[in-house]
């Protein structure tokens, strides 16, 4: 157990110093008993900061959807939510952009990220106690759907924040207060919160401002979204945040209580959309779930800008959990490799090539065609002498079948690039898609012919208070002045609206109730500034 433990302190320090991280709080349960509960760090880097212990509290990022996913299934099993009932059903003015496809989202999909809505989720200075409420009639009906709901994986935000609105619906409730009555008070989650002003009567981590350079200061202003409170918005310590990993390791049991069932526990673990990788990973009810090793685990992990990072990982057939926590970037590495860590005698690689049969190929002809990610920009499917590629950024990749539908994209040198998943397409879908990485890519028909005067009105200063970004156009070409990192981000144009750079991929510019906002990702919006 001593050079066990040595070795995850070695694990820690080294994140903490490869990633400039201020402060961390890691805790490990192996065979249903805690091994690790402890600080490491300081709250600040300012001389004033205090060492970090097992109750420090830290914004736990998008760890905070597991909490929002398991009180959800608490309402299941109160027969208040059917996964299987549509968001109509429960609230019938619900809609996206599209208002046909919108019908189709039920509760299950919001929770496993394959709704088709896209990611994103705003950072908000203010409170607002109608923020919920607010966000579904004044956002979501601006929301784009990317994909046929059901049909492939994408994850996001903005689908989490409307099960939590569901979650107020069914109970008459205000989201803070179902979560405190349903999961924080039973499990005696005694500092969890999502107020800023109640997490700051704890020992709390604080957040940080880097400069160009990398260098830290503490920021001075914490931000606080109600809307986002389902998604990423929870302060929890890891002393909380063990006795919620106790229930799931317990398939639904703390202190001789039955909190969920163990069948809705299991339900959370079970895959409920695809990313179509080699190990055949993909999403139950918020849990993300992968085989490594031959042995089953079940993880979310966080980032809250550069300033929080967090990660949350179960093992239940072992009885293992790991929750690591940090005021700073990436400490869910340091999580994924405590696990590597804890599980190295467990070696049964089962990855590998599946022999198929040619009954099992794929009939190209339905894909062939260019699909957009939302990253990587354009990809463009075809067949050759019977052999399926695909090509990006003008080069070619050859697709290596892996199983039935998930192919390997490898360059010349046979080095696999991408891996590419085929969901099932049916002729009444309006929209087909491919998944690139574990990511959902639309088609999308090029034919757009560049021109600079069907930019004009995208051409301004675009601020959310917090970034600022300002946008002209230089010759031929649309420039991006990124204001933050001084540089110029440049532009391609594939719509009038659309346009795809290296650094952030996909840009869309448009326009709500009178005002143009620039969007990253079909996601994070910034109004243009009124001259």
């Amino acid at each position: 157990m001593k050079g066990l433990l040595e070795n995850i302190n070695q694990i820690i320090h080294q994140s903490m110093k490869i990633n400039n991280i201020p402060g961390a709080a890691v805790a490990v349960i192996k065979n249903n008993e805690v091994i690790l509960s402890k600080g490491y760090g300081r709250t600040t880097v300012e001389e004033w900061g205090v060492p970090i212990r097992s109750n420090t509290l830290f914004r736990i990022a998008s760890v905070s959807k597991l909490l929002t996913g398991t009180v959800l299934m608490m309402l299941v099993e109160k027969d208040l939510i059917d996964l299987d009932k549509p968001v109509q059903y429960y609230v019938p003015w619900f809609t996206a952009e599209d208002q046909r496809l919108s019908k189709f989202i039920t509760i299950r999909m919001l929770l496993s990220h394959s709704s088709g809505l896209p990611t994103g989720g705003d950072i908000s200075i203010h409170y607002m106690e109608s923020g919920l409420d607010h966000y579904m009639k004044e956002v979501v009906p601006t929301l784009p759907i990317l994909f046929h709901p059901g049909t492939a994986y994408s994850y996001g935000n903005h689908a989490l924040n409307i099960a939590g609105y569901i979650a107020e619906h069914v109970t008459n409730k205000s989201f803070s207060s179902l979560m405190q009555e349903m999961l924080f008070d039973p499990l005696g989650m005694s500092q969890t919160t999502y107020n800023p002003l109640r997490a700051m009567t704890y020992p709390l981590a604080l957040p940080h401002d880097k400069d160009i350079n990398g260098n830290l200061t503490v920021s001075h202003q914490f931000y606080d979204h109600s809307a986002s409170y389902p998604s990423y918005y929870a302060f929890s310590s890891i002393q909380d945040l063990i006795h919620f990993a106790k229930i799931h390791l317990q398939e639904g049991f703390y202190s001789n209580k039955q909190i969920l069932s163990s069948s809705l526990v299991k339900e959370m673990r079970n895959q409920q959309s695809r990313w179509y990788t080699l190990n055949d990973a993909g999403c139950g009810i918020t849990f993300f779930q992968e085989k490594k090793d031959g042995v089953e685990r079940f993880w979310h992990y966080g980032q809250y800008s550069h300033q929080y990072s967090s990660q949350f990982i179960l093992v239940p057939e072992k009885g293992i959990a790991v929750i690591a926590l940090a005021n700073g970037e990436n400490i869910f590495q340091a999580g994924y490799e405590i696990i590597d860590e804890l599980l190295k005698e467990e070696s049964n690689d089962e990855m590998g090539l599946i022999d198929v049969t040619h009954s099992d190929k794929l009939y190209y002809p339905i894909f062939e065609g260019s699909y957009l990610h939302s990253y990587y920009g354009l990809f463009e499917l075809y067949e050759c002498s019977g052999k399926a590629y695909m090509k990006h950024n003008e080069q070619s990749f050859e697709l290596i079948q892996h199983s039935k539908d998930t192919y390997i994209a490898k360059d010349d040198s046979d080095k696999a690039q991408f891996t590419v998943g085929f969901p099932t397409y049916e002729a009444d879908q309006t929209i087909k898609s491919i998944v690139v990485n574990s990511k959902a890519c639309p088609e999308f028909k090029q034919g757009y012919i560049q021109n600079p005067t069907d930019w004009q009105n995208w051409v301004g200063i675009f601020s959310d208070g917090r970034e600022t970004y300002e946008t002209f156009i230089q010759g031929e070409s649309f420039i991006i002045r990124d204001h933050q990192m001084s540089t110029n981000l440049i532009a391609r144009a594939i719509e009038k609206n659309l346009f795809l750079t290296k650094e952030f991929g996909l840009i869309r510019f448009i326009e709500i109730k009178g005002i143009v906002n620039l969007e990253f990702d079909y996601a994070w919006r910034y109004p243009k500034k009124i001259q």
